[in-house]
């Protein structure tokens, strides 16, 4: 079957015989349509609506993932996402959120070549740039080369200047794909850099020994309040190659394989261990600390290095109406760590093996599938969806193998040894959509049933409950349009019984209000207002070390509305953004937390442009 067809390099000619490229002669298509034998083309993204989310994943997902309070820092989901890999993982999960997942590249067909450049910096020393360069190097053969640079200062911890670096962070992705001219062999592969390096500050200290906490109203003006943890930084450091082919037999009939590899190394270094203690003698990590204490090193040092060699084989095809797909997957793993042979995992073997089949119903508007992978620890996968033009439907069950980390870890603060159960989760949603008029309506529901569900508790330990977990969240999108006039929120609402051991806002809401309009009838402009609100919850800790969040019972974060105004402008192919964040700081306090210890940003203005070439 053939995926890029047309890929040529005919000119494309306006009246006046001048050569016309732009977004739509630019065009892109991913690995899971290919995969899925779905011809589904993609343009680049030229809307100015909600371009001033564009370097912020967070913030375009409607902050539905808890920071640590600037861009850049660690994450997790605010609420619970079910984990779909049912292979063995390592556990390192919080800085992967900033990297290039290499099979959601975006693998383009260019017939002029295809700059792109988005920039965004603020005033409280945050920088993004992105520039991702494409072009057919031959009618069927693309090349794609993309970089990402991120660097964020510190807001606190008495940094000596402005710019005094919290994070820096390098992402690189070189990708190619390359179609034979029968059309009969595709294929598709990239490399992908991370080299992630946030300083882990373990949150805002107060200037007098005597408090635990800064309290809200003394935020106003907090550059000078100190870290709780000094000299310590941690490092996310990646290679990883992605290779993904294909090769039809016959008409309805093919035989794929995907190849990655993966080379990390993470690493933790806090030069002041014995040192950074609190006012009761206890450092970070909870332990007590004497001054002739002999134990405790001066330094603690952490390194783990993790590879990776995976190869899945595979057919599918159509058969009586259904496309199908049977796969074989087989892991080779290993990791290493400075511990030596005291804490190391020779290469370990994993064979998974799965199926996939999709229905179009005859009207070709509604959808079915179903798939299911099963590995050799008993770990599966089960998951079936309903996609139609008014509702989608899907149930997701899982047995997932604890991490890595979570079964073993071994530092000079935490060490411990578990053997864990499998964690089984069922997750039921549905979705919909409804237009009344000018009113659109969006609402979703998902219930997930969690039985033996890993945590780490107020000690930063990891746990294994033995009750099931149940998390219901219901969600409903509004949107009202008048003219160039749009009024939207998004609410959503969430519940558990198991409060002490999952901890979510009961209330996440979002409101936007933007005017979109035509001045001097070139340049397009939407402007407008954002506000933000969370119930006030035990948002949980962070534990650098570990790189894992945990329970914290001492005290609430958010219960405060964030109020952002924005202005995004397009003129010709340039769009460009103007934003004051947390415009309303003073009001209703001088600001707010996002952990017990972590303050949220500071009012910053923050400006970026994106500047497309085609030529």
């Amino acid at each position: 079957m053939s995926f890029f067809y047309g890929l040529c390099h005919a000119q494309i000619l306006d009246d006046s015989t001048k050569q016309v490229y732009g977004l739509k002669t630019t065009r892109y298509i991913l690995e899971d349509d290919i995969l899925n034998n779905r011809k589904i083309y993609y343009n680049p993204d030229s809307l100015i609506q909600d371009f001033q989310w564009s370097f912020d994943r967070n913030m375009k997902s409607g902050w539905l993932y808890q920071d640590l309070g600037l861009i850049g820092t660690a994450v997790k989901p605010l609420y619970f996402q079910p984990n779909e890999e049912v292979s063995k993982q390592l556990g390192f999960t919080t800085y992967g959120f900033y990297a290039f997942d290499s099979k959601k590249v975006k693998y383009y067909n260019t017939k002029s070549p295809y700059t792109n450049m988005h920039y965004a910096q603020s005033g409280g020393g945050m920088l993004f740039l992105d520039f991702t360069h494409s072009q057919n190097i031959k009618p069927r053969l693309n090349a794609t080369f993309e970089v990402r640079r991120l660097t964020s200062s510190k807001q606190y911890g008495a940094p000596q200047t402005r710019e005094e670096r919290l994070i820096d962070s390098w992402a690189l992705l070189a990708g190619s794909n390359y179609e034979s001219k029968d059309g009969r062999y595709t294929i598709l592969g990239t490399y992908n850099h991370f080299n992630h390096a946030p300083v882990e500050q373990g949150g805002i200290k107060p200037l007098i020994d005597s408090l635990r906490f800064v309290e809200a109203e003394d935020l106003g003006n907090y550059r000078n309040l100190l870290s709780r943890l000094s000299s310590a930084t941690s490092r996310d450091w990646r290679h990883e190659f992605h290779i993904y082919q294909q090769y039809q037999l016959s008409n309805g009939f093919q035989v794929y394989h995907i190849l990655d590899f993966q080379k990390r190394t993470d690493y933790y270094q806090h030069n002041t261990f014995k040192t950074d203690t609190t006012i009761d003698g206890k450092n970070f990590y909870g332990q007590l600390v004497t001054p002739k204490d002999t134990l405790l090193p001066d330094t603690l040092s952490l390194a783990y290095r993790y590879r990776l060699i995976e190869n899945k084989f595979g057919i599918k095809g159509i058969y009586r109406g259904f496309a199908y797909r049977l796969h074989l997957r087989h892991r080779l793993y290993n990791l290493n760590t400075n511990f030596g042979d005291d804490f190391r995992l020779k290469f370990q073997n994993e064979v998974l093996a799965g199926a996939w089949a999709n229905y179009f119903f005859p009207d070709s508007a509604k959808r079915a599938y179903a798939e299911f992978e099963i590995g050799t620890s008993g770990n599966y996968k089960l998951k079936a969806e309903y996609i139609g033009p008014r509702l989608n439907g899907g149930l997701i069950q899982l047995s997932t193998p604890a991490y890595i980390l979570d079964e073993r870890f071994m530092s000079a603060a935490y060490n411990w040894r578990n053997t864990f159960k499998n964690q089984f989760s069922n997750t039921f949603y549905a979705s919909t959509a409804i237009q009344l008029n000018r009113f659109r309506f969006l609402p979703s529901a998902y219930y997930s049933f969690i039985d033996n569900y890993i945590y780490y508790d107020s000690e930063a330990q990891v746990q294994q409950s033995s009750f099931p977990v149940n998390i219901l969240r219901a969600s409903l999108g509004i949107e009202y349009r008048w003219k160039r006039l749009l009024l939207a929120n998004q609410i959503h609402l969430a519940h558990t019984p198991e409060k002490n051991i999952v901890r979510m806002p009961t209330i996440a809401n979002n409101t936007t209000i933007s005017y979109e309009f035509v001045y001097a009838k070139r340049l397009h402009i939407n402007a407008g207002a954002e506000i933000y609100y969370r119930t006030a919850y035990y948002a949980d800790n962070y534990m650098p070390l570990t790189r894992q969040f945990y329970l914290q019972n001492d005290r609430k974060a958010w219960g405060y509305p964030v109020v952002d105004i924005f202005a995004n402008m397009k003129i010709s192919k340039v769009r460009i953004f103007l934003k004051f964040a947390h415009v309303n700081q003073g009001f209703p306090d001088t600001g707010y937390f996002v952990g017990s210890v972590y303050p949220g940003m500071r009012r910053t203005f923050m400006i970026g442009a994106n500047w497309p070439l085609f030529d």
